[in-house]
């Protein structure tokens, strides 16, 4: 016998047939009537790929089989077992599932609580509204806090706007960010006399976020600031911030002095320019000002054309170069 065919006699007989895992999980994507108690031990005693795709295959069944399998797996499995059917639950009817939900947010493990609630997320029962708000205190992720905040705004969930107004005061930029938009998706420009006290009691990144919040709401809600009866609360709050010890927050703050079709705006905005101590910043606040065609562009624009400061002399000549 040739030596060649030695090593395959040597092999282990069933090694042709190993399936990895992400095989394994591939096939029981594919693989149909498989039981749910087959699935829920695969789910518990798999490796990730497959412990991903038992869950997703109860989910599709979605029946009472299955339903009896995850709340199993809920009561019994590992962590991570536990992890992957609570980020599936959304899949579920929403009354039949209630047994799960209630398994999978009072679980001891943190990363299942969180899992369950990106599913909540996805849900569109109103009472996934109201179950969020229960959860919304004890969520640690500044990340998942944003999600709810943007998932309230866009289902109209009023009902909740106290949790949104605490928002405002997270420690979070992300947060206080995605609180600003929610308040103005949901309130328009009511919620502007709200944010512009917050704008005033913040600092640092948690201001820049809420003015960012700010401008990137108005603009795609159509929101007129300048005809508002809170235009001047939010001048006042646009004064402060555009002499902001941090830079980031006069970068910030410097868009929407340039959005607001408002005299003072433009005013503040001139002012703010002629101000700034640092040439960088001063000459973003042009770029800001010519992009944004505000009234005073050209003036600043020349004025920047006679600067000192080779940044911002540097950024007027691209204008001028461009413009010719």
């Amino acid at each position: 016998m040739s030596q060649s065919y030695a090593p395959a006699l040597a092999q282990p007989p069933d090694l042709a047939r190993h399936l990895t895992d992400a095989q394994f999980a591939h096939r029981l994507h594919h693989l149909e009537n498989i039981s749910a108690d087959v699935l829920r031990a695969v789910l518990c005693y798999g490796q990730r790929a497959v412990r991903h795709a038992a869950a997703q295959s109860l989910a599709q069944q979605a029946d009472a089989e299955a339903i009896a399998a995850t709340l199993e797996a809920l009561r019994s499995c590992t962590p991570a077992a536990r992890t992957a059917v609570a980020r599936q639950l959304s899949a579920f009817d929403w009354e039949d599932a209630q047994p799960l939900w209630s398994l999978a947010l009072a679980d001891s493990d943190p990363q299942v609580r969180t899992a369950a609630i990106h599913a909540l997320i996805e849900v569109d029962a109103p009472e996934a509204l109201d179950l969020l708000a229960e959860q919304y205190p004890a969520v640690r992720s500044p990340r998942l806090r944003a999600a709810i905040l943007e998932h309230w705004a866009e289902r109209g969930g009023v009902a909740h706007l106290d949790l949104v107004h605490q928002a405002l005061d997270d420690p979070a930029p992300q947060v206080c960010y995605a609180a600003a938009t929610a308040l103005l998706d949901l309130l328009a420009e009511t919620a502007l006399l709200t944010l512009a006290e917050a704008v005033l009691r913040r600092e640092g990144a948690a201001r820049a976020a809420l003015l960012r919040g700010v401008f990137n709401a108005t603009n795609y809600l159509g929101i007129q600031i300048a005809e508002s009866d809170a235009c001047n609360a939010v001048l006042d709050a646009l004064e402060v911030a555009l002499h902001d010890a941090e830079s980031e927050v006069r970068r910030t703050a410097i868009w929407l002095a340039a959005w607001i079709a408002h005299p003072r705006a433009v005013s503040l905005l001139e002012a703010a320019y002629r101000a700034e101590p640092e040439p960088e910043v001063q000459a973003y606040m042009l770029y800001v000002a010519v992009n944004l065609n505000v009234p005073s562009a050209q003036t600043l624009l020349q004025e920047a054309l006679e600067s000192a400061q080779s940044a911002v002399r540097d950024q007027a000549v691209f204008f001028a170069q461009r413009k010719a």
